[in-house]
C-alpha cells in the first residue's frame, strides 16, 4: 500500500477525511487523520485527550500507485473544499513522486497504532536526559528537542515531507532521577 498526503487547511483535517470517504470515487482508498494521545492535569485530575498529531495533513493510503493515483484524484483535489494540494516529493514527474517516501512512511508508522493514534510514552529523566522505558518513543530519545512535564508531552524534530519538521507526542515522565 502507497502513502500520499494532502496539504489542507489547518482544523479541517477530520472533515476533509470524512468528505473523501464519503464521496470521492477512488479505488481502494482509505484517508486517515493521525492523532497522539496526551494527558494533561486540570483541577488536581489526569484528564486524557486526542489531537491531531500533525495538523494541516491528512493522509491518503491506497494500492494504486504513482501517476495513476493522481490522475484518479486530481478532479477531487481542486473541488473539495479546504484541500490545498496533494504533495509531491521532489521535482520529476515519475509516477513515485507523488508516494510518501518509504523512510518516512517506515518512521511514521513506528509510531502509529491500528487506530493511526501515537500512543503515550512513558520514561523517566537522569539529570537533563530523558530515559523513556515504554511506548512508541523507546529508543528515540536523541529526536526530542523539549519536554513538558506539566503538559506531558514531548516535541520532537524529524524529516517530514520534505523538510525538518517539529512534531508533538505524548510522553510522561514518571520519576527523576539524579545523576
Amino acid at each position: 500500500m502507497a502513502w500520499y498526503v494532502l496539504f489542507v487547511m489547518t482544523g479541517h483535517e477530520h472533515k476533509v477525511a470524512d468528505t473523501i470517504s464519503r464521496l470521492w470515487r477512488v479505488d481502494d482508498l482509505r484517508a486517515f487523520v493521525p492523532i497522539f494521545d496526551t494527558r494533561f492535569r486540570k483541577d488536581g485530575k489526569v484528564l486524557v485527550e486526542k489531537r491531531r498529531w500533525i495538523p494541516g495533513y491528512v493522509f491518503l493510503e491506497s494500492e494504486v500507485n504513482g501517476l495513476d493515483f493522481y490522475l484518479q484524484v486530481k478532479p477531487y483535489v481542486s473541488r473539495t473544499e479546504n484541500v490545498l494540494k496533494l504533495l509531491r516529493y521532489g521535482s520529476d514527474h515519475s509516477d513515485a513522486s507523488y508516494e510518501m517516501q518509504e523512510a518516512e512512511r517506515a518512521f511514521l508508522q513506528k509510531f502509529l497504532n491500528d487506530e493511526q493514534c501515537v500512543e503515550m510514552s512513558q520514561g523517566y529523566m537522569k539529570g537533563t536526559s530523558v530515559i523513556v522505558t515504554d511506548g512508541p518513543m523507546v529508543g528515540l530519545e536523541g529526536l526530542i528537542k523539549k519536554v513538558n512535564r506539566h503538559k506531558m508531552e514531548a516535541t520532537i524534530e524529524t524529516f517530514l515531507f520534505g523538510g525538518l519538521r517539529e512534531v508533538t507526542v505524548g510522553l510522561e515522565i514518571v520519576s527523576r532521577v539524579p545523576q
